[in-house]
């Protein structure tokens, strides 16, 4: 372990204690199989029945955080991720966002925009659809920069889409001008 100087303050010390011995837990967990892998992110980010709203919130700040991540990890719960990218609330949701956005490789994000498109629909054949799932995968799909994707979506649940935070007609109009600039 790295040693620090004896005048930082008490509370100083054992943080970067703390600190050290997490990356090195950290670290050992990074190597287990991928089966391990998968099963212990599965169960915490695909227990909708039982789900603990700070635990969930610390589990994906983790997966968004940390740069010890290879993406075959990420890749193992994408569907999960996607899922709680579109129906969690609020920071949930935003992490979910921010751990799928770790994946930089445009198949990678192709799978990602079908699975929300696939969810929509489903959300959408309900008598009474949430319109969170329909703002949430707008803002998935903006951030991924999937312009065919996005613009179907938009298209399709723009009603919807307006209806859960407000963005209106006018916002979708600049994300679209948006996303088509930062494509070309």
């Amino acid at each position: 372990m790295i040693e620090f100087s004896k005048d930082h303050s008490p509370a100083w010390l054992e943080m970067m204690s703390a600190y050290q011995v997490f990356r090195a837990k950290l670290s050992e967990w990074s190597c287990k199989s991928d089966q391990v892998k998968q099963m212990d992110l599965f169960l915490e980010l695909d227990s909708w029945e039982n789900r603990d709203i700070h635990r969930r919130m610390l589990v994906l700040a983790l997966l968004r955080s940390t740069e010890m991540w290879d993406k075959k990890v990420l890749l193992l719960v994408q569907k999960e991720l996607t899922e709680a990218a579109l129906y969690e609330q609020d920071e949930v949701a935003a992490y979910a966002q921010m751990a799928l956005s770790k994946l930089k490789g445009q198949s990678e994000r192709l799978v990602i925009a079908d699975e929300v498109l696939r969810l929509a629909a489903i959300e959408e054949e309900k008598t009474e659809p949430d319109p969170i799932v329909f703002h949430n995968g707008c803002l998935l799909l903006y951030d991924l920069q999937c312009e065919a994707h996005f613009l179907q979506y938009v298209d399709r649940y723009a009603n919807l889409i307006e209806q859960a935070y407000g963005l209106e007609e006018k916002d979708l109009a600049d994300m679209k001008r948006t996303l088509r600039a930062e494509i070309k």
